[in-house]
């Protein structure tokens, strides 16, 4: 009764394919608390012929053989955290954060076999992106905005599958995995807007990563700091504190701008604030050598 009022659809039944390892963990043990039949990846085709209607695929990624699509008379859905075409992949929700897109959304697409994210867009739903908003932050926001669209989709489904259509193919962008090394800044090469989007992006996977006099540390909070004040001959990468704001600034590159580093971690120290961290470190250097490098340590 609960599914027919949400959706206006008579669901009666309803189980879950998922793997042992990262997401799948969490989405096994939810079904286990729901009372779920939980089948493992990958499945065999004869314990689902004949026996459900349509697939749905959330933040799965691997590609769904066409065997298995074609085991659902209604074929299979998707949904993806991104206005599609743009940001096609893995990673969608980190690459929307890193390029400061100041929209995002939910696209509910058919799934086609062998390649990710073509498939045709039955729904979607956009949102506004803040400009100080981390991937974690929109990732929470999308969630929320893809169960309800998914919720929507199953009302007149098999109309909305009819009526599904093709993705642009004049605005396609890649979203692909992200690893680590992301997270290392190239001084030199990056503008503040840039460094800070990069922070924004991988806070609640990875801190950024920069090097002091040969020392890889960590930077665990980041902010982008418009400021006129500061010497305009400093190079990207040098380090100046201001006795006003009480705050440790970084010059970047690129289109330039600066960055304040509001916490860092050095191995064998306590996190501490930029300014413990001039006082503590800088202050003691020549000015030509208060700078970070671009270059990671190993």
């Amino acid at each position: 009764m609960n599914f027919y009022r949400r959706t206006q659809t008579i669901i009666s039944k309803v189980d879950v394919v998922t793997t042992s390892m990262g997401n799948g963990i969490n989405v096994r043990s939810f079904a286990k608390e729901e009372k779920l039949n939980i089948y493992d990846w990958p499945i065999n085709t004869t314990l689902l012929d004949g026996k459900y209607d349509i697939g749905v695929v959330v933040s799965f990624g691997r590609l769904i053989p066409e065997k298995i699509i074609k085991c659902f008379p209604l074929g299979m859905i998707n949904v993806h955290a991104s206005l599609l075409p743009r940001w096609r992949g893995a990673a969608p929700i980190i690459y929307t954060i890193l390029n400061g897109d100041l929209t995002s959304g939910v696209t509910i697409m058919k799934i086609h076999p062998r390649r990710f994210d073509i498939g045709e867009i039955v729904k979607q739903h956009s949102c506004s992106v803040g400009k100080d908003e981390t991937a974690d932050e929109l990732k929470k926001k999308l969630s929320n905005m893809g169960g309800r669209l998914l919720i929507d989709s199953f009302k007149e489904l098999t109309r909305n599958l009819r009526y599904a259509v093709p993705q642009s193919e004049n605005e396609i962008t890649y979203a692909p995995k992200v690893d680590k090394n992301l997270s290392i800044i190239n001084w030199n090469e990056t503008d503040s807007n840039s460094v800070y989007n990069k922070y924004r992006a991988l806070c609640g996977l990875w801190p950024l990563i920069t090097t002091w006099h040969g020392t890889s540390i960590k930077l665990l909070k980041v902010c982008n700091y418009q400021t006129t004040n500061i010497d305009t001959q400093l190079k990207p990468g040098d380090l100046i504190f201001d006795k006003q704001s009480q705050k440790l600034f970084v010059k970047c590159g690129g289109k330039g701008g600066y960055v304040s580093i509001e916490k860092l971690k050095i191995p064998g120290h306590r996190t501490m604030s930029g300014k413990d961290f001039f006082n503590g470190f800088v202050y003691m250097k020549p000015i030509s050598e208060r700078k970070f490098n671009s270059t990671q340590v190993n």
